[in-house]
C-alpha cells in the first residue's frame, strides 16, 4: 500500500477567511462596500470573534479589505479585481511597446469575444439589439467625420456591450481591465488603409448575425474581425 499522507488540519481562521472571500465575491461587493459587523459575522458563521478578527487581518494584508476606526470593515478590492489590477500594473511599464504582449492581448480578446458573441446571438438580452445598433450608428457617424479617437472609444464600447450582455461576472470584470489595455493597443495598431472600412462592415455583419439569431455566423465574423487586428499587430514591429 502506498504511503498515505496525513490529513492537513485547517485553522478555523483560514476557513473564516475563505468564507469572507466568498461573501465578498458572491455578493459582488465593490470597493467601499461595508462588511457586516464582527458580531454579525460571528453569529452567521458560528465562530468566535477572535477568528473573525484574524481572518480580517489576513484579508487586510492581501489588500482586500480595510478597517476604518469606529466605522467598520470595508472592501478594498475583491479577489478578481485585486489580481487583475496587479496583472495590469505589471503590463503598464511594457505596454504597448512589446509585440508579444500586444499579440497575447489580441488572442485573448479573440477567445473571449468570439464565444461571448456566440452566446449573446443565441439569446440576446432584452434591449441589447437596439443598444448595439445605436452604438453602430454612432460609429458610422464618427467614421464619416474622420474622428478616429472617438471612433476607437466607441469601438471598445461596442465590444464591451457584448461582454456585458453575457451577464458573466468574471468575464465582465476581466474585460474591464482588458478595455483599458485596448486603448493603449489602438495607439499602436491604428487603422491602415482600408481597415477602417472593413471594421465598419464587420460591425454591421455582427448586428445582422445577432438580429437573425445566427450565433455561428456571429462567432465567425468576430473571429475574422479580431483576426485582422492580430495580423496588424504581428506586422507592427520589424523582426
Amino acid at each position: 500500500m502506498k504511503d498515505i499522507a496525513p490529513v492537513k488540519r485547517i485553522k478555523i481562521s483560514d476557513e473564516v477567511t475563505n468564507a469572507l472571500e466568498t461573501i465578498i465575491i458572491e455578493n459582488n461587493l465593490q470597493s467601499g462596500d461595508k462588511l457586516p459587523s464582527q458580531a454579525e459575522l460571528s453569529e452567521k458563521l458560528q465562530v468566535g470573534t477572535r477568528s473573525i478578527r484574524e481572518a480580517i487581518r489576513s484579508l487586510e494584508s492581501r489588500g482586500m479589505v480595510e478597517t476604518r476606526q469606529g466605522k467598520g470593515v470595508f472592501v478594498k478590492n475583491n479577489n478578481l479585481d485585486y489580481f487583475l489590477e496587479t496583472l495590469m500594473g505589471s503590463f503598464v511599464f511594457n505596454f504597448p511597446d512589446h509585440k508579444d504582449l500586444l499579440i497575447d492581448l489580441t488572442k485573448t480578446r479573440r477567445i473571449i469575444e468570439s464565444q461571448a458573441i456566440f452566446d449573446v446571438a443565441s439569446e440576446p438580452p432584452k434591449g441589447f439589439i437596439s443598444h448595439f445598433a445605436h452604438i453602430i450608428e454612432e460609429l458610422d457617424s464618427k467614421a464619416n467625420e474622420n474622428n478616429i479617437e472617438t471612433y476607437n472609444l466607441l469601438d471598445i464600447e461596442l465590444h464591451k456591450s457584448i461582454i456585458d450582455a453575457t451577464g458573466n461576472k468574471i468575464i465582465i470584470s476581466l474585460y474591464k481591465y482588458l478595455s483599458e489595455l485596448l486603448v493603449k493597443c489602438f495607439s499602436k495598431t491604428g487603422y491602415v488603409q482600408g481597415s477602417l472600412e472593413t471594421s465598419i462592415a464587420d460591425h454591421h455583419k455582427m448586428l445582422e448575425a445577432i438580429t437573425s439569431n445566427n450565433p455561428a455566423l456571429a462567432k465567425k465574423v468576430m473571429e475574422d474581425h479580431i483576426g485582422m487586428t492580430l495580423l496588424k499587430v504581428e506586422n507592427i514591429f520589424p523582426e
